[in-house]
């Protein structure tokens, strides 16, 4: 599976744009969380035009991953007459919309896991710890070829994640990452992360959710970084590939 990322940004990075991550399964689209900027980059991608329907999966309720959602659902269903579902285990997220004017009626909200979704993809939601008091969730993601996953925020890589990349069930892990570490950590920090992820499968793993530009010390460490745009093949350590401002890639 290749995902690409509409931004690569932490909250208080807002010229990275808001992580968020997309692929295409047959003629559905895959958007992964939809923050403050999402909405706008997404509006001219080709992809929202080409496709047959828009699903969308939140990992959680912090604003730079839900930001744009309201507005992002009224445009494909009123604009551009497209069905929306929106998946997450928190049944939460019907309110927050509520609030900001958008209507039931106006998406389809799935917090069921078990079934096949649109175009064959399997989601499998994880619970990951990030903030003390709101729920936050990881996707597995699985289409007939291999399985990914996407930690959506998350101070720690899950053992069950870590453990099944050791046995290649999961071909690749999406981890958030930070540079900085701090007592009450709510991100994981790089340093963590190295503590956790054996030398050998570091390349298997792409850092995200860029609060500073650390990309040469990931890259040394072993590690892909998320660029905006597909993600191409895994650089050799220590190669540094010059990340696409989001304002650019946006134009697109």
């Amino acid at each position: 599976m290749r995902i690409k990322f509409l931004g690569i940004g932490a909250a208080y990075n807002p010229s990275w744009g808001s992580n968020s991550a997309f692929f295409m399964a047959e003629k559905q689209l895959y958007l992964i969380d939809c923050g403050e900027s999402v909405f706008c980059c997404m509006v001219d991608r080709p992809e929202l035009s080409e496709c047959e329907a828009v699903n969308i999966l939140i990992t959680h309720l912090h604003s730079d991953h839900i930001g744009s959602l309201g507005s992002f659902i009224s445009y494909c269903r009123h604009v551009l007459g497209k069905p929306v579902l929106v998946a997450t285990p928190d049944h939460a997220l019907a309110v927050v919309l509520k609030l900001t004017g958008i209507e039931e009626d106006e998406y389809e909200l799935r917090t069921e896991f078990a079934a096949p979704f649109p175009g064959g993809i399997r989601v499998k939601p994880l619970e990951v710890e990030h903030a003390q008091h709101m729920k936050c969730f990881g996707y597995y993601l699985s289409d007939e070829n291999e399985t990914i996953f996407y930690s959506g925020d998350a101070n720690v890589m899950p053992e069950e994640v870590l453990n099944r990349l050791k046995t290649g069930e999961v071909a690749h892990v999406y981890q958030e990452t930070t540079y900085m570490e701090k007592q009450h950590p709510s991100h994981c920090s790089l340093k963590k992360l190295c503590g956790i992820v054996p030398e050998e499968l570091r390349a298997r793993v792409t850092c995200m959710h860029f609060g500073e530009d650390f990309q040469a010390e990931a890259r040394k460490c072993g590690f892909d970084v998320a660029q905006v745009g597909e993600v191409r093949p895994v650089k050799a350590a220590g190669e540094v590939e010059e990340l696409h401002p989001v304002r650019e890639a946006c134009a697109v």
